[in-house]
């Protein structure tokens, strides 16, 4: 089997020569030893149960009286001071 990669990354290119040459292999080597780690990295998925959002969720019910009419940051005009604002009182 033959592989041609194209790398336009000049940094990703210096890397993988520097590591070439520390390794002294050559390039067909360094392609078969990503593929296998590669292909070794994926038998290692972890896999998990997954549970149904409709069985498994809750209502917050905080006990607040609620005005329907009023839409949710409504009273926003500037969002990106809002956002400004918010993430520098997150921190306090």
């Amino acid at each position: 089997m033959q592989l041609n990669i194209h790398i336009e990354d000049v940094y990703l290119q210096e890397q993988l020569a520097q590591y070439i040459s520390k390794k002294k292999i050559e390039a067909n080597e360094l392609l078969v030893e990503l593929l296998q780690h590669f292909f070794n990295k994926e038998k290692s998925v972890l896999h998990y149960k997954t549970q149904n959002p409709e069985l498994s969720a809750t209502t917050l019910d905080f006990d607040l009286e609620s005005d329907k009419s009023y839409k949710l940051f409504e009273d926003v005009n500037d969002v990106k001071s809002y956002a400004r604002e918010l993430r520098a009182n997150a921190w306090k």
